[in-house]
């Protein structure tokens, strides 16, 4: 039996290098927060509604400290030292992560504030549980990309509830925290006629393209748009006829929509530097992927439906 070439444990060892220096990332990153909060008390105005008493969110210490904190840490020297707890772990961290996230969101909606926080924690509980699904459970060895076949009612029901997750988080949490410090740095929002039902029309439209791709890529796909639950079949059929990934063009405009609605010109930047960082580094990374997996079938579709505008249907 041959020994795994240098690249082979390269690819191999970089899902664990990512999940274990996310965590830690997360540990300090939680940290640092809570220097910020203790050495510069008015900050804490930033973070919390002003209904609640002047200093509350410190009482929220302990548990970050221990679970978040600590967690992480520990789950981090799990990963990287491949323990068999580490599965449970991870997890277990990003559980831990969704439990704030869902307060932070519910004091946002009952006061209309703290929306920054909100913002913070949505973060960090999707990357925790990025860094989940990145890892696998126990019979799974990490993977960026896992192929994961499944019937067109589970992919189906599973690529729904992603969707739910990251337009809850992309598409509405984060703007309205990007908005709420715009306005805190005493940058104002735009405002113009028939502003939203404009932009009201335009991220229906993109949401209707974004249903289309996701449904799509689970029936004729057997799998889900997830990196780390992809299809198994190449999917050339709907919207993917038209354009390689409706799904991202779908997002980055109902990114400018959203931002559109709400007036703010940093929220269309944030989804104009989404569209960035998905062309530079997750692009590559699918298609080399595909390339891969499904050779010359790819190479045809590649060479004749491009990437961004729409073309003519490919047969």
């Amino acid at each position: 039996m041959s020994k795994p070439s240098n690249r082979e444990t390269t690819v191999r060892d970089t899902p664990v290098r990512i999940v274990s220096a996310y965590l830690v990332v997360q540990a300090f990153g939680t940290l640092a927060w809570w220097v910020l909060l203790f050495a510069i008390p008015s900050s804490i105005d930033w973070f919390q509604p002003k209904v609640w008493p002047d200093g509350a969110l410190l009482s929220f210490w302990m548990a970050d400290f221990v679970l978040i904190i600590a967690g992480s840490l520990l789950a981090a020297i799990c990963v990287w030292r491949r323990a068999s707890s580490a599965v449970t772990l991870v997890w277990v961290v990003a559980a831990v992560t969704w439990y704030p996230t869902l307060v932070c969101i519910a004091t946002s909606l009952q006061t209309g504030e703290a929306w920054i926080a909100s913002a913070m924690m949505v973060c960090m509980a999707g990357l925790s549980l990025a860094m989940a699904t990145i890892h696998g459970n126990t019979s799974q060895s990490p993977a960026t990309i896992r192929v994961a076949s499944m019937s067109p009612a589970v992919a189906t029901a599973l690529t729904l509830g992603q969707t739910v997750i990251f337009w809850g988080t992309f598409l509405w949490v984060l703007p309205l925290g990007i908005v709420e410090l715009q306005l805190r740095l005493g940058w104002q929002v735009f405002q113009h006629p028939l502003q939203s039902p404009l932009s009201g029309g335009l991220f229906l439209v993109a949401s209707s393209l974004g249903l289309w791709s996701g449904i799509t890529m689970a029936i004729r796909g057997d799998g889900t748009p997830l990196p780390t639950a992809t299809a198994p079949r190449l999917v050339i059929a709907g919207p993917y006829r038209y354009v390689r990934n409706p799904m991202a063009l779908a997002g980055i405009v109902q990114g400018l929509a959203v931002g559109w609605f709400l007036g703010s010109l940093p929220v269309i930047a944030y989804a104009l530097c989404g569209a960035v960082v998905w062309h530079v580094f997750v692009r590559p990374v699918e298609e080399r992927d595909l390339q891969l997996r499904f050779g010359e079938d790819y190479h045809r579709y590649q060479k004749h439906v491009r990437l961004w505008i729409p073309t003519v249907p490919f047969s």
